[in-house]
């Protein structure tokens, strides 16, 4: 799990915002498939992970409003929250030289996020959430299969070649 949270930090220090935002938001998707007897997330278990762990920090956001975005993100290439009765656009600021800093906000009907404390929020709870979850039997179960590096490859199908697998 450090590993992929090392990398949105590396996306944002490389100024690869889009990437860093749309990372983040799937990190519910990871933790929730973690915590799953059947190592998969759904919808209602990215939405529980959400409303357990994150809806303190974002306070204008519902669990389903962070369901939609991120589906619109991952698979429609868009922020917004399709349906949505309270917001009719999603906007993520980036920096501005200025050091301007706007976050967690509702301006007319969009919500707004700043690109660099959204990840960084979402990364900080998962890294608490994993501390306290690691020795879980359950995630324990389920780590193997995650996404990782593998410097040495993965036996039998490519021994001796870094890989993600």
């Amino acid at each position: 799990m450090e590993l992929i949270l090392q990398e949105i930090e590396r996306a944002l220090d490389a100024k690869l915002y889009y990437l860093a935002v749309r990372m983040s938001l799937t990190l519910p998707d990871m933790c929730a498939a973690l915590e799953s007897s059947d190592g998969r997330a759904t919808k209602q278990k990215y939405r529980d992970w959400y409303d357990s762990h994150l809806a303190v920090e974002f306070q204008f956001m519902s669990s389903a409003d962070c369901y939609s975005l991120r589906c619109g993100i991952v698979h429609q290439g868009r922020f917004g929250i399709p349906n949505s009765q309270q917001f009719g656009r999603v906007l993520f600021t980036l920096p501005d030289g200025r050091g301007n800093t706007f976050h967690n906000n509702i301006l007319n009907d969009a919500l707004q996020f700043d690109s660099i404390n959204f990840c960084h929020t979402i990364i900080q709870t998962v890294r608490s959430w994993f501390a306290a979850k690691k020795n879980d039997p359950t995630v324990q179960s389920n780590l193997p299969n995650l996404v990782q590096y593998r410097a040495d490859g993965i036996s039998p199908y490519m021994v001796g070649i870094p890989l993600i697998a």
